[in-house]
């Protein structure tokens, strides 16, 4: 496929994963509404304005930030891989690659937990949990997936392989498709998911994949559903507002850091893990020394 074929693809292809994305948490809330099923209306509602926030903040930077600086790395490539169908595959593996080194740093460096933890703010899971996001999302993600073009892949073909990427990743956060049986096994699905979002002792900073389950089993982090989850923060925070859920982390990192009795403190507060404090640092080394 020619640059030209791509581009026409990449503009239609947009429109089309939308209004699939839209139909579908139209269909869910009609099945629920029929079925008469419990669901948080305000909470579901906070949703859709955060997914409308945060995909619109990542549609601007992908067009303009990210695809610029792409196409300038693009210029530069240590390689000239065309647009041949096993680049697309690499461009996928690698990038599902990156979505679990990133996810897992999100989830163990707190300055940028406060911005992905607005996607584990809701006590429900649905597919509207699978939208709601941070509109500083893209920022975070942006440095682990920037010098892929530099490889040789074409921005355009990575932008088409995230966003098709990220429709999938919209698929599994539901709780109407239980277990998969051999595909749980291989696949991030449903059953796979919900654990990551489960606030229950032994899933929580579990099954950080986008599409592979491979990497969490290479690298410790796989854990299959068994006890029913339960959603939402663990440190208990149910956001009200728009405002609330995209900046009550911050408020209490800043917090923190104001009341730090040193600068190294203060950094440490930013950059290890959540819940880090001086006094659970000096517990862990009474314990380590005994």
């Amino acid at each position: 496929m020619s640059l030209d074929g791509i581009q026409a693809f990449s503009d239609g292809l947009g429109p089309v994963l939308y209004g699939f994305g839209i139909g579908m948490i139209v269909l869910e809330t009609v099945v629920l509404t029929v079925k008469k099923l419990p669901r948080d209306k305000k909470s579901r509602w906070l949703s859709v304005w955060c997914g409308l926030l945060g995909f619109g903040t990542e549609g601007v930077v992908h067009a303009t930030l990210l695809f610029g600086f792409g196409l300038w790395l693009y210029e530069h490539r240590v390689f000239d891989l065309g647009f041949d169908w096993w680049v697309w595959v690499l461009c996928f593996l690698i990038n599902d690659l990156m979505f679990y080194v990133s996810h897992r740093v999100m989830h163990r460096v707190r300055i940028l937990w406060a911005i992905h933890c607005v996607h584990h703010s809701p006590r429900h899971y649905d597919l509207t949990t699978g939208i709601r996001g941070s509109a500083l999302g893209v920022f975070a993600s942006f440095p682990f997936v920037a010098w892929i073009p530099l490889l040789g892949i074409h921005p355009l073909v990575f932008l088409i392989v995230d966003k098709l990427f990220k429709f999938y990743g919209l698929a599994y956060h539901t709780e109407a498709v239980r277990k998969l049986g051999w595909l749980d096994r291989i696949l991030i699905t449903p059953s796979v998911h919900r654990v990551h979002h489960a606030t229950n002792p032994q899933y929580v900073d579990k099954n950080y994949g986008g599409f592979f389950v491979l990497f969490d089993r290479w690298f410790g982090s796989y854990e299959p559903e068994v006890e029913e989850p339960a959603y939402g923060l663990v440190k208990d925070h149910t956001p009200t507002t728009l405002a609330d859920a995209q900046l009550h982390e911050f408020k209490d990192l800043w917090r923190d850091v104001r009341g730090a009795e040193s600068l190294g403190d203060a950094l440490r507060y930013c950059f290890m893990p959540p819940g880090w404090s001086p006094e659970q640092a000096v517990n862990s080394e009474s314990v380590a020394a005994k």
